[in-house]
């Protein structure tokens, strides 16, 4: 248990730096552009998620399933390597071709040049570029420097955010933050590959062994970006079109002060709790064990710390963004409920991933996204915009029930 604190904290520190600058790039387009900036912003960063989900949370996460504890001169470390390499490519090619022919729907609110959709690629190319390279480190045991990378992202983004905000036009500006992000990503490169035998790595081949292992987490991460991206994507876009924008980017910023902790707890996850699920998938009585005491760790710190964010509602939204997003307060009972529900299921789903059990994550992704666009068109009908927030929180109450049956077992002495 003592590890798994350890690593936590190291994930929180390494993801703390760069939600310090996610606050101070929220605050400065709330300040500068208003809830119609927000909603901007909002749109941007989902369509950055499209091209790094799959390879963030997919690709990455079978490497460092099956690159961890191997030697680098091996032939399982080349062929995972080399084969992780080609599809994360071929995924970020897939996502840019469908962009590209579905431009109407996914950039109406965005520049038509090709300026602006080519500096936008470049950025997101680095990005999914830095989340391979991110992978190779975590496999390798070298997470420190990760923290030095997040750091120095979150140092370039405050200069950045503080220098260009009202200067640039808010869509060039949002892609002057990608490119910085991506550029600044790139000092991983020698550290990733040091050591590692260059030229068999990067022959452009693909294993089929490893497409077959490595697919399961493709699918299971593109389920995600369909059924939950994809879907926050639609809902956001319907509520532009049927609710005023103004209206809109009020929930928006609800939304904005949840994904910033939301980052904090998927950085635990990630850096403390799925690699040692993924290492013990083999060991039942110890999985058991870790599962039920991490569990009880994090699920009184995430409702201390939800409840903490309702009493100090006020100073957040002034903090944070700005005086005007106080008259967003209606929103927030049921977006915290909803993220408890959120937090806690994503602890449990994150087995599944380490399973690879891609049937039973499309099927649960699946009921819980039909569920949430029904509940979606029912309580906007019924409450208007006040509506968003109720069907999030009937959305994640689904699929953490679907979770706490399907583990039952594990979680029941």
């Amino acid at each position: 248990m003592f590890s798994f604190f350890k690593n936590s904290v190291f994930g929180v520190i390494s993801v703390a730096s760069r939600l310090a600058s996610s606050f101070f790039l929220n605050k400065m387009v709330a300040l500068y552009f208003g809830p119609a900036g927000i909603v901007q912003l909002a749109h941007f960063q989902n369509l950055v998620t499209f091209f790094t989900l799959v390879p963030n949370d997919g690709i990455s996460r079978g490497l460092i399933k099956y690159l961890a504890g191997n030697d680098t001169q091996s032939l399982t470390f080349r062929t995972y390597f080399r084969s992780g390499f080609y599809l994360t490519l071929t995924v970020f090619f897939a996502i840019t071709l469908l962009l590209v022919s579905a431009r109407s729907f996914f950039l109406p609110y965005f520049p038509s040049g090709a300026t602006w959709l080519i500096l936008f690629l470049i950025g997101v190319f680095l990005l999914v570029l830095q989340s391979f390279l991110n992978a190779v480190l975590l496999a390798r045991q070298k997470n420190g420097w990760l923290l030095v990378v997040n750091t120095l992202a979150a140092l370039g983004v405050l200069g950045y955010v503080a220098l260009a905000t009202g200067k640039i036009p808010l869509p060039y500006f949002l892609n002057g933050y990608l490119l910085l992000l991506g550029c600044i990503g790139l000092i991983t490169v020698p550290f990733s590959l040091k050591g590692l035998p260059k030229i068999p790595l990067f022959q452009p081949r693909i294993s089929k062994a490893a497409w077959q292992q490595l697919s399961k987490f493709i699918l299971m991460a593109g389920t995600v970006m369909l059924f939950s991206k994809g879907l926050e994507y639609y809902i956001r876009d319907y509520s532009i079109q049927h609710f005023t924008i103004q209206q809109t980017g009020l929930w928006q910023g609800v939304v904005r002060i949840s994904d910033s902790y939301t980052a904090v707890y998927t950085a635990v996850l990630a850096f403390a709790f799925y690699p040692k699920v993924a290492a013990l998938l083999q060991q039942e009585p110890e999985l058991k064990l870790f599962v039920r005491q991490a569990l009880k760790l994090l699920a009184p710190v995430v409702a201390a710390g939800l409840c903490l964010v309702y009493f100090t509602r006020d100073y957040l939204f002034t903090w944070l963004l700005s005086a005007q997003f106080k008259a967003a307060e209606a929103f927030l009972p049921f977006q915290l409920t909803g993220d408890f529900c959120k937090l806690i299921s994503w602890l449990l789903a994150n087995i599944l991933v380490a399973q690879a059990k891609f049937k039973i994550t499309l099927l649960f992704e699946a009921i819980s996204a039909f569920f949430y666009l029904g509940f979606f068109y029912f309580f906007t009908h019924l409450y208007g915009i006040q509506g968003n927030p109720m069907a999030h929180c009937a959305h994640y109450l689904i699929f953490l029930l679907l979770n706490l049956v399907y583990f039952r077992k594990l979680l029941l002495a």
